[in-house]
């Protein structure tokens, strides 16, 4: 990586955190709600996201091993957020889904991030909220 396109991720990833720093600020902490850590919150999304998940395809969503992605589950299915149930094309496999407290919260969440970013999102004109939405996903794509 050359030094001015390094500059520029520096830069990038500065200003992403800027960003996230204010969504958290203005749509309410993380920490509202059950206490988790942060790769108990990522399960969460991650199941709310694509479920039902078996546990591996969960961990590689997570980008993490197994037995990690266990124990985030382990205590989010004590926290009564998930459940692990069967799969209905193998009865010896298990998945694990959302419950619905698990859904309200992930839905409640998503709504205050929204309701955050939405002010600054308006802002915007249609070209620049397409170009932006064409540009992160590249981003992302470039991330897998």
């Amino acid at each position: 990586m050359s030094p001015s396109a390094r500059k520029d991720t520096e830069q990038l990833l500065d200003r992403f955190g800027v960003l996230f720093r204010e969504m958290t600020r203005i749509g309410g902490t993380a920490d509202e709600g059950p206490l988790l850590t942060p790769r108990q919150r990522l399960a969460l999304v991650e199941v709310g996201e694509a479920q039902p998940l078996r546990l591996n395809a969960l961990a590689t969503r997570m980008g993490t091993s197994a037995p990690t992605a266990s124990r985030a589950v382990d205590v989010l299915v004590e926290q009564g957020l998930v459940a692990r149930v069967p799969d209905s094309d193998d009865r010896r496999a298990l998945q694990i889904e959302l419950t619905d407290a698990g859904a309200a919260l992930v839905a409640d969440r998503k709504a205050r991030a929204v309701a955050a970013l939405e002010p600054a999102v308006a802002s915007l004109s249609r070209d620049e909220r397409d170009r932006l939405d064409e540009l992160l996903a590249r981003l992302a794509a470039a991330l897998h």
